[in-house]
């Protein structure tokens, strides 16, 4: 056996840290019945799955989801010059967490930190400077594998929607029945008083370690929802058994599993896209890695970040990716490994950079890129250390697409492990001990500025670059039940979401978009081209982005300002970066037109030249995290053409997609209306209202007065363009035919219910 090139982690005293030497799996507890090895997940009553799936009888539109590497939000830019980083002490009253491996906060909640220790306990403490206790919240140590060095309670994760599936996952060594080591994933259910239940432990997976040591340990969820598991080699020293380049096992690799669904008697599922599902070891998602202690997953991009303890001469930061073989045990850093000096480096991904011992460097601790808000100069760069160095090393990506690697002076002794909070901001974890144990990141220096997209359309990556009328091959089209007015123009609409991110639908219908997502519209008026408006959420939030056509209809060029054209007769308004936000509205959740109300209908996919419905395919192609419900199924607006509904449904829609935005709770006007579809007549507080904002002159006018029309200020401001119209921005041009709607509405009205 070869000599030991590191201790991971010298248990003694802390946590881990990955060692080379070899090792048996010799002593350790048994496993105790308590921890229900055989209980089913498809059994537990608390279990529902998130994923949507389409039955057969469903008609989709779409196959599958386009993949979308092009039309990607801008990121913020950086402006002044990078100061000095600091690590400050985060909680300097906190006793000391022994052997402690990872802190983390629940997703959505900042009021507390919930941190591991190797030894098979979890401890709850406040999110505030000042806490000086810690609540012990789980005691799985008769269940926990601790017997030194790599071994013990290794990784957490909460389930990312918390809020409807209270479950924490761990990734631990245990003893089989046989008492040999192996390593588990479970879950368990944390209660509403932040306590997890120790009986309700469900293993989801569970899998044989031939060694004590390179048991990998981290674990967390990717944009995608699915779990992604690091595991070692197995052990020893030199990857004996070969287990890296074993598409076979699990040792070795990145595994990937969907944790919300069960599937062929397992107590979790195999997502379609693993690239080996249908092999031996279908949760493998990458391969050839030694011992990856740590990664993290870039909150804008997704990018998986891995940080791979070497053995005798490298450590490696890799970005890992679907399919990827990362080399070990034929190679170290970008070399053949000197164990197997003749190997071949053929389709195996080299590090995005390899670290040589010779710079005193033995267990690379694998951190995050930041995208917090705090240390503008710190934005977008990817943060790491090792074990035996005390300094901060990080990542930048140049504009050419190269990366600069800087080294920082300072950093914390010993660190074990990164964490980031909700909000983003960057904390270390050592073994310091009391008051410094605990560490966040801090970086002078720099303002961080919205990004911009590119100047001409051609050039965002939305549209194709050699025909930029057409949209790109990520963009997914979509079609509104009732349009916004825009002064007679014709839409064409799409979106776009980075790949391996999701739409949450909240309770009221409305689309939330990850971070990175596009929408784009497209204006005609006599089938040429106008304008078109890229929407785009970006780290610092909405943007949009407003193109004008060019007149030969090749391209379209940026503007930086709000314009007027004359067009054929009609004064098209070009709008600001400004004026978009004061009508997509944060009380709407700033997408306009993207809710179920809108897209519960039918539309042709050109792709397929199938007629689906817009809700059915979203959902077949998996766009949303959670599962449209019965009742947003039963809803949606009425056309304001469709004379077979009732004039008040067609009216009340009109006013949902044309008003609404800002008249709703908590919108940005002096008027306390509410104009959505679902809204009670009798609780929009406008029939029988006097106006608030003025009475435009009419005798005894009210916002609506029933059977009334010339009496009722809503349908006056609808009927002007002024500076008392109604909406207020974008339009030169009363729309009559929804004049028409709202009168007749109005005077066929007895009453208020």
């Amino acid at each position: 056996m070869e000599n030991c090139v590191k201790a991971l982690l010298v248990i003694s005293n802390l946590l881990l840290l990955i060692s080379c030497g070899g090792g048996g799996s010799s002593g350790g507890k048994t496993s105790p019945s308590s921890a229900n090895p055989s209980a089913s997940l498809a059994a537990s009553s608390a279990v529902a799955s998130t994923i949507n799936s389409s039955s057969a009888s469903v008609v989709s539109g779409l196959l599958q989801r386009p993949s979308n590497t092009t039309c990607i939000a801008p990121a913020p830019v950086h402006t002044g010059t990078a100061g000095d980083l600091q690590w400050q002490a985060a909680f300097p009253s906190l006793p000391n967490i022994q052997s402690a491996t990872n802190i983390i906060q629940i997703p959505g909640d900042d009021n507390y930190w919930y941190a591991t220790r190797q030894s098979g306990r979890v401890v709850r403490f406040a999110n505030n400077p000042a806490a000086n206790a810690l609540t012990e919240v789980l005691n799985i140590e008769d269940r926990v594998d601790f017997s030194g060095g790599e071994t013990g309670l290794l990784g957490i994760a909460f389930h990312p929607q918390f809020a409807s599936k209270p479950y924490v996952y761990f990734n631990y060594i245990g003893r089989n029945n046989n008492n040999n080591q192996e390593t588990r994933i479970s879950r368990f259910t944390v209660l509403q008083n932040g306590m997890i239940e120790r009986g309700s432990e469900i293993i989801l997976l569970r899998f044989n370690q031939p060694y004590a040591n390179h048991n990998g340990g981290h674990i967390a969820f990717g944009h995608d929802g699915y779990l992604y598991i690091a595991s070692g080699d197995g052990g020893s020293g030199g990857d004996p058994q070969q287990n890296g380049q074993n598409l076979n096992n699990l040792l070795g690799k990145i595994l990937r599993i969907d944790v919300n669904n069960s599937s062929d008697g397992r107590n979790y599922a195999i997502p379609p896209d693993n690239p080996f599902a249908e092999g031996s070891a279908p949760e493998i998602w990458a391969y050839g890695l030694r011992n990856p202690w740590r990664f993290g997953f870039d909150s804008l991009t997704n990018e998986l970040w891995v940080g791979d303890v070497g053995q005798g001469d490298w450590e490696e930061i890799n970005l890992v990716t679907r399919a990827g073989n990362y080399g070990w045990g034929d190679m170290e850093g970008d070399h053949c490994y000197a164990g197997r000096p003749n190997c071949s480096t053929a389709n195996k991904i080299k590090p995005v950079l390899s670290i040589s011992h010779n710079t005193g460097v033995c267990s690379v601790i694998g951190g995050y890129v930041y995208r917090g808000t705090q240390y503008p100069a710190a934005y977008g760069n990817y943060f790491f250390t090792d074990y035996c160095r005390n300094t901060t090393q990080s990542i930048a990506r140049n504009n050419d697409g190269s990366l600069s690697v800087n080294e920082h002076d300072n950093a914390p002794a010993g660190v074990v492990s990164f964490a980031q909070d909700n909000a983003g901001e960057l904390y270390a974890l050592g073994q310091s001990g009391a008051g410094t144990q605990i560490v966040k990141m801090q970086m002078t220096g720099g303002v961080m500025q919205p990004g911009s997209m590119a100047r001409n359309l051609s050039q965002t990556g939305c549209v194709n670059a050699n025909n930029p009328r057409l949209p790109a091959a990520g963009m997914i089209p979509y079609t509104v039940q009732v349009p916004f007015w825009s002064d007679s123009a014709e839409k064409e609409r799409y979106l776009s979401l980075p790949n391996n991110t999701r739409i949450n639908v909240n309770n009221d219908g409305d689309f939330l978009f990850p971070v990175g997502s596009v929408l784009m519209k497209h204006f005609k008026l006599g089938n040429k081209l106008i304008e078109t408006r890229l929407f785009a959420q970006g780290e610092l939030g909405w943007q949009g982005f407003s193109y004008e056509w060019r007149d030969d209809q090749t391209d379209a060029v940026l503007l930086s300002d709000a314009k007027e054209k004359n067009i054929e007769g009609i004064v098209w308004q070009y709008p600001s970066a400004g004026q978009c936000l004061t009508c997509h509205t944060q009380a709407a959740n700033f997408v306009l037109g993207l809710e179920t109300l809108q897209l519960n209908n039918s539309m042709v996919y050109s792709a397929t030249g199938v007629n689906a419905n817009q809700l059915d395919t979203l959902s077949h192609i998996q766009l949303f995290t959670n599962v449209i419900t019965s009742q947003q199924k039963a809803q949606a607006l009425i056309s304001p053409t469709d004379t077979t509904a009732s004039i008040a449904q067609r009216a009340r829609s009109y006013l949902h997609s044309n008003c609404s935005n800002c008249h709703r709770p908590s919108g940005p006007t002096p008027v306390n209306i509410d104009l959505r579809f679902m809204t009670a007549l009798s609780a929009t507080q406008t029939c029988h209202v006097p106006p608030a904002a003025g009475d435009m002159g009419i005798s005894n006018a009210q916002l609506i007065m029933p059977g009334e029309p010339a009496r009722s200020v809503l349908l006056a401001r609808i009927k002007v363009r002024d500076q008392n119209q109604m909406p207020p921005l974008g339009s030169h041009l009363v729309d009559e035919e929804g004049v028409a709607i709202i009168e007749a509405w109005i005077a066929s009205m007895e009453g208020c219910q």
